[in-house]
């Protein structure tokens, strides 16, 4: 990557850092992003941190990539430290907003666009995630968004997806790689334990006792599941077909643990409901065949290879591109005078 820096005060002067000045340099950018502002700014491009190939990167896509909390997480992990200083935070989203832009340039050399039509269905499944408007509304406010800087936001990830299944349209895995993969990660392909349960949902204790008594005595399970079930479990047989015991309450895993198929446990209070269940079936965990787990081992497999191969493309167009960033003139004398 040509990073090269510019002081706003004297004419542009340039010259290639070596890898420890150019982290030196972002540390540096970053770090001034945040106090630089528009009544503040010195230069002439005040909201102008970087340039991509002439494109500008600038200190509102900074605040806005900073704001949004699930990035900020990301970045964390990235970093690999719980609680970074935010000059690290701001150098790696920073880098993160180079990087989306070299990948946009891409887009633009492959002739790939996103219509309006797709936009807006994109736009439209997006806020279908939210329960209602409102918490769509606070989401938005908590990351600083109005409609066309989200709309923007979902242009780039559509491209930017686009450019990964371009570069990797290629690759493909063979049976070879299919069967070292298998012998190497048996124990990690192997099928959960699960269970297919029947459950009957009351809201209190003396109602649950009583359905027991019920049970116990031979009424019906399925006629007591329509009678006297609340919530989800009121259809035949008050069941949801087979679970992984994995993903059951600890409670409640615990206590079908204990059970044999057909017998009946609780009642159990969970979520502030009491429950009475029948284990039905247990299906053990067990190791898959290499047919059974073919297609959970290509998608990781190329799941895997097509992120290698975009790092190395990104490599090498951070290699390739002229990059520069824009330091307040008392940090650009510091990066200027480095001799590493």
């Amino acid at each position: 990557m040509h990073v090269m820096t510019q002081d706003t005060r004297s004419p542009r002067r340039e010259r290639p850092l070596t890898a420890r000045a150019r982290l030196r340099l972002l540390v540096l950018v970053a770090g001034a992003a945040v106090a630089l502002g528009p009544s503040g700014a010195r230069s002439a491009e005040p909201a102008i941190l970087a340039r991509v190939n002439g494109e500008p990167v600038t200190q509102g896509e900074l605040r806005l990539a900073l704001a949004d909390p699930s990035l900020r997480r990301r970045l964390q992990q990235d970093l690999g430290v719980r609680e970074p200083d935010s000059q690290a935070l701001e150098r790696l989203a920073l880098q993160k907003l180079i990087n989306r832009r070299l990948i946009l340039q891409e887009a633009g050399r492959r002739n790939f666009a996103v219509t309006e039509q797709e936009l807006s269905r994109a736009a439209t499944a997006f806020r279908r995630r939210f329960k209602d408007a409102r918490r769509y509304v606070a989401w938005m406010k908590t990351r600083e968004l109005d409609e066309k800087s989200l709309r923007e936001g979902i242009r780039a990830q559509i491209l930017t997806t686009r450019v990964m299944a371009a570069l990797a349209e290629e690759v493909r895995v063979t049976d070879e790689q299919v069967q070292e993969y298998y012998e190497a990660h048996q124990d990690d392909l192997k099928t959960v334990e699960e269970v297919r349960l029947r459950r009957i949902a009351v809201t209190d204790k003396a109602a649950a006792d009583e359905i027991v008594g019920a049970l116990g005595k031979g009424e019906d399970f399925d006629h007591l599941a329509r009678e006297r079930s609340v919530g989800f479990d009121t259809g035949p047989g008050g069941g949801a077909g087979w679970v992984s015991v994995q993903t059951l309450a600890p409670p409640l895993r615990r206590a079908v643990g204990t059970l044999k198929a057909g017998e009946t446990g609780g009642p159990l209070e969970q979520d502030g409901e009491f429950l009475v269940f029948r284990l039905e079936e247990r299906r053990p965990a067990q190791t898959r065949s290499v047919a059974e787990a073919r297609p959970e081992i290509e998608r990781r497999l190329l799941t895997a290879k097509r992120q290698e191969i975009f790092q190395a493309w990104l490599t090498e167009q951070e290699q390739k591109a002229k990059i520069e960033v824009f330091l307040q003139p008392e940090r650009g004398r510091e990066v200027s005078g480095s001799n590493d």
